[in-house]
């Protein structure tokens, strides 16, 4: 979608298909049989630094629909309430710093110990925390003195959502990249941002006039090392001058004749990323539960719950990087939930009328250190299929598995077909600038490439 709305908007006449009814794959929505209602697969959410999803919802027309918050909420396993905010008018990172001395689930030896980390995180800049692409980042924090407590109640709920990986398992590089573009750089960057919508109605608006939807693709037609078009599986072949192909990573090598596989390397460690699964349960209640519009838990299972209607009687929860529960029987699971939100929710505990489990097997690849060598440029190398091109959270955006590096993909994609076809003209530039780094951040940082937080072309 953001491939098409970027080269649409550029003047070239895009043809979009889609083999499901609806546009925006792992971001979909499917109707309950039981109550009618449109239900996410799973809870998707960003964050004010997610600048090119930002510029996708205002290509799209849909970004009122996406409400940010500025309060982040915390809950322990008894459920004391916590919360992550901002001060109003205070530069970062000094915006947090209140929030963070008064976060009373942990000491004030602890506070100032993740203190310490956040402006470590700071001076590192990206180039920094590029270099360390190979290491976990659990070894990270316990050289910078992050005992095993505070990753539990302060790293975790952060990042197992953020990366959908164990937070001492991800790359360090990822890892502080939550933290730097998120918390630290800028004021704004850190406010979650809520789709008020399920998530086929905030991906209805189509991103260019022709998208066929319902349209399944037999195969790609070549002819030496090029596409001249693609056929469908009712006989039908569209011509093309270029190609983006933005199916899962799993999938694309079907697309690919083996011998074309060969002579690009993009295709040749691409079944090396390794896949993360996240489970969503879908809990209806007899009266409410969860005031907040979400809330990061601080034991699990369920690590995230978010609201789903004004009363908080329909919540979902959600459990990343959920391996250990893959081969869990539902009831099992069921169980272990109703006792953790009977533990959250005391007081007159709600009654759980049915619950929906949704298990997404892949739901992304997982980020661990050194995953980048696997990850596939978006446009071919001199020797690859010379005008296939590639969009997807997989493929190399300097970014984790989100929407926001999904989007960035699509726009890179873009560009690189662009200048592929228009030769020596200039191409448009389709990626937003990242947020600023602020001063004071801006500081911490200095002459330590703080410069490479504003977007640069791939």
């Amino acid at each position: 979608m953001a491939a098409a709305a970027a080269l649409h908007g550029a003047g070239a006449a895009v043809t979009l298909l889609e083999a499901r009814r609806e546009l925006g794959g792992r971001a979909g929505s499917f109707e309950d049989a039981a109550t009618g209602q449109l239900l996410d697969n799973c809870q998707h959410v960003l964050l004010g630094c997610c600048t090119n999803l930002l510029d996708l919802y205002r290509r799209l027309g849909v970004a009122e629909k996406v409400h940010f918050h500025h309060r982040i909420h915390f809950l322990d396993e008894g459920g004391h309430h916590y919360a992550l905010f901002r001060v109003p008018g205070l530069p970062a990172p000094l915006h947090l710093a209140p929030a963070l001395a008064s976060f009373g689930v942990l000491s004030v030896a602890e506070r100032w110990a993740i203190s310490r980390a956040m402006a470590a995180m700071l001076r590192l800049g990206r180039a920094g925390r590029a270099a360390l692409d190979n290491v976990p980042f659990g070894r990270w924090l316990r050289d910078h003195g992050q005992t095993e407590r505070i990753i539990r109640r302060f790293y975790d709920p952060i990042l197992v959502g953020a990366l959908n990986e164990q937070t001492s398992r991800a790359s360090a590089k990822y890892a502080l990249q939550v933290f730097q573009d998120g918390l630290l750089s800028h004021r704004g960057s850190y406010a979650l941002g809520l789709p008020a919508c399920p998530l086929e109605e905030l991906y209805a608006n189509r991103p260019c006039p022709t998208v066929r939807l319902n349209t399944r693709v037999a195969r790609l037609c070549f002819q030496s090392r090029r596409i001249v078009g693609v056929a469908l599986r009712d006989g039908e072949i569209l011509p093309a001058n270029a190609v983006i192909l933005a199916v899962n990573y799993p999938t694309v090598l079907k697309w690919i004749p083996e011998e074309l596989r060969r002579a690009d390397f993009r295709f040749h460690r691409l079944l090396e990323l390794r896949g993360s699964p996240i489970v969503g349960a879908h809990l209806w209640f007899d009266r409410p539960v969860l005031r907040y519009s979400h809330a990061a838990l601080l034991a699990g299972p369920l690590q995230w719950l978010f609201r789903k209607d004004r009363r908080g009687v329909v919540v979902h929860g959600v459990i990343s990087a959920a391996r250990d529960w893959l081969e869990v029987p539902e009831g099992v699971l069921i169980g272990q939930i109703k006792t953790q939100l009977a533990q959250l929710f005391p007081k007159g505990s709600a009654t759980l009328l049915r619950h929906r489990i949704i298990i997404e097997k892949r739901a992304t690849f997982s980020p661990l250190p050194g995953a980048d060598v696997f990850r596939p440029l978006q446009t071919p190398p001199p020797e690859g299929i010379e005008n296939l091109f590639l969009a997807g959270d997989y493929t190399k955006t300097d970014w984790p598995a989100t929407m926001e590096g999904a989007v960035r993909s699509g726009y890179l994609a873009a560009e690189g077909l662009w200048r592929n076809l228009a030769g020596a003209a200039p191409a448009p530039r389709f990626l937003a600038p990242d947020l600023p780094l602020e001063f004071p951040a801006r500081l911490l940082a200095q002459g330590r490439n703080y410069d490479t937080f504003t977007a640069q072309p791939h």
